[in-house]
């Protein structure tokens, strides 16, 4: 009977915990950034027996509203929204809260209701790439500037930058693009700096990226028009931006650790979900700073997978 009576509870919790279902939603799986979180937090849910729900936004704040609600109606047990917009989705996250279903978000700003927000300080990170760069042009020179306002994050980047910039009257914008949110950023900020190399050629010395992919494109015109000594940097630090530096067509970047992100938040699910922990127990602190170091050909390839 005891036997029995175990295995039936047994079975109950199993059932419990294979149950479990979470949202994911990032806003634009083409950012290779959210990617990497997607298929980290994708594959770590399930190694837990989870059934994760990936939802891309493709850049629209009014799909991303109608994503969370969906969930929300669909009773998943979680949330995670990754990079998105919970200002602008307001009223849809209200609705989340008032179904008492934990909101994650990553890298996404912190709002009151949600568990935490997991990210890598923007204002380091800002801080650290810009004084790489004005510091490897020895405070004198040209640079061009690609932007993207949108993000809470690489807004904050580019705000620091123009701070770093005021103490360094040598250094001298020829240009400042900002991208706009599309799923066409790339080639954007290619067919700006197309522009800008046809304008200014070997007048420019550096190039100051948001983020990484918007400093492949930049490299990838700089390369084609000869220009092979320019600084370029970025942030995130992808395996892609890892081998730019090793072949010298990228100069540095701040790494993000976007799996170790994705890693958090499945501990903070598995803590309140399945350990019924209340949220502000689970997470005593609002914002879950992770460490992201600048990467160069200095210490490139601690961080390069195999290759050499």
């Amino acid at each position: 009977m005891r036997k029995a009576l175990f295995l039936a509870c047994l079975a109950l919790l199993t059932v419990s915990v294979f149950a479990i279902k979470v949202g994911f939603i990032a806003t634009n799986f083409a950012a290779e950034s959210q990617a990497r979180v997607a298929n980290a937090f994708e594959r770590l849910a399930k190694l837990k027996g989870w059934e994760p729900v990936m939802l891309n936004s493709r850049g629209s704040y009014e799909t991303q509203a109608n994503q969370l609600e969906n969930l929300v109606q669909m009773g998943v047990d979680a949330i995670v929204l990754a990079m998105g917009h919970p200002l602008e989705i307001k009223p849809a996250l209200d609705k989340a809260f008032a179904a008492k279903i934990p909101v994650i978000t990553i890298d996404s700003g912190y709002v009151e209701g949600v568990v935490a927000d997991i990210t890598c300080d923007n204002f380091v990170m800002g801080a650290k790439i810009s004084t790489y760069l004005v510091d490897s042009l020895g405070g004198q020179g040209n640079i061009v500037v690609i932007k993207f306002e949108k993000h809470h994050g690489t807004r904050k980047r580019g705000k620091v930058l123009d701070q770093v910039l005021s103490e360094y009257p040598g250094i001298k914008v020829l240009a400042e693009y900002t991208v706009p949110a599309s799923a066409r950023f790339m080639e954007d900020a290619r067919s700006a700096m197309e522009t800008y190399v046809q304008r200014f050629g070997k007048q420019i010395n550096g190039v100051w990226c948001a983020f990484d992919q918007l400093a492949y494109s930049a490299s990838d015109v700089l390369q084609e028009y000869g220009l092979k000594n320019v600084i370029v940097v970025g942030v995130d630090g992808n395996e892609e931006t890892f081998r730019r530096i090793k072949n010298g067509t990228m100069t540095a970047t701040v790494a993000q650790p976007f799996e170790e992100m994705a890693a958090i938040a499945i501990e903070l699910i598995e803590k309140i979900v399945v350990q019924k922990m209340s949220p502000s127990e689970a997470a005593p602190r609002k914002i879950i700073y992770v460490d992201a170091p600048l990467v160069d050909a200095r210490n490139v390839d601690q961080f390069l997978k195999g290759q050499k």
